[in-house]
C-alpha cells in the first residue's frame, strides 16, 4: 500500500519473522542465517619481497619462531614462552610487549602462520602468514600477510602501519642477511 505509514518509515527488526516452536514429530526447514546489516570486515596488511638468498636459508630463519629478534630490526627481544616453544614473547624497539602463538608450520610449502595472544592494538582476530618461495637456486620471494578485525573503522591505517613498520622493514632486513 503506497500510503501505509509502516512502509514509509520502516523500523529495524520490525519485519523479522518470529521463531515458531517446533513440536515433536514436526520438521523445520533450514533458513539462511541472519547477519547484521553492516558486518565487521577484516582488514589486510601485505608485503612481498624478492631476495638474493636461497629459499632454504631464508626459511631456516623464518621458521625459527622464537628467534624473530635475530633478523627483525624492530624487535628488541624475542624469546620462547616458558614451557611452550610455540609461543613467543616480543618486545619491540619502542617498548611494546606482544605475545604471539604459532598456529601452523609447513616445511614442504615453507609457510608459517601465527596470531596475537596478547597485544595493545585496537583489533581482534589477528592472523599472520609468512610464505617463502624459491625463485631459482639463489633467489626467493617472501610474502608476509595478516588479516584482522579493526576495533573501529576499516583498519586501513592500522594495516598500513603493519605493512610499513613491521613487514617491509622485516623483509628488507631478512633479504640483507647473508650478504656481506
Amino acid at each position: 500500500m503506497p500510503n501505509d505509514p509502516q512502509r514509509q518509515n520502516p523500523q529495524p527488526g520490525r519485519d523479522l519473522q518470529q521463531a515458531q516452536p517446533v513440536l515433536p514429530g514436526q520438521r523445520r526447514e533450514p533458513q539462511a542465517p541472519q547477519y547484521p546489516q553492516h558486518p565487521q570486515r577484516y582488514a589486510e596488511a601485505r608485503a612481498h619481497r624478492v631476495m638474493d638468498r636461497a629459499a632454504d636459508a631464508v626459511w631456516r630463519e623464518v621458521r625459527d619462531f622464537p628467534a624473530l629478534a635475530a633478523w627483525h630490526p624492530g624487535i628488541a627481544s624475542s624469546t620462547a614462552h616458558p614451557g611452550n616453544p610455540r609461543v613467543r614473547d616480543l618486545v619491540t624497539t619502542d617498548g611494546i610487549r606482544l605475545t604471539e602463538a604459532l598456529h601452523a608450520v609447513d616445511d614442504t610449502l615453507m609457510t608459517l602462520e601465527y596470531g596475537f595472544v596478547a597485544h595493545p592494538f585496537p583489533l581482534t582476530d589477528y592472523r599472520a602468514r609468512m610464505e617463502v618461495r624459491p625463485e631459482g637456486d639463489t633467489r626467493c620471494s617472501v610474502t608476509w600477510t595478516a588479516t584482522f578485525r579493526p576495533a573501529e573503522g576499516d583498519g586501513a591505517a592500522l594495516a598500513a602501519q603493519f605493512e610499513a613498520g613491521v613487514f617491509v622493514v622485516g623483509l628488507e632486513a631478512l633479504g640483507a642477511r647473508g650478504r656481506g
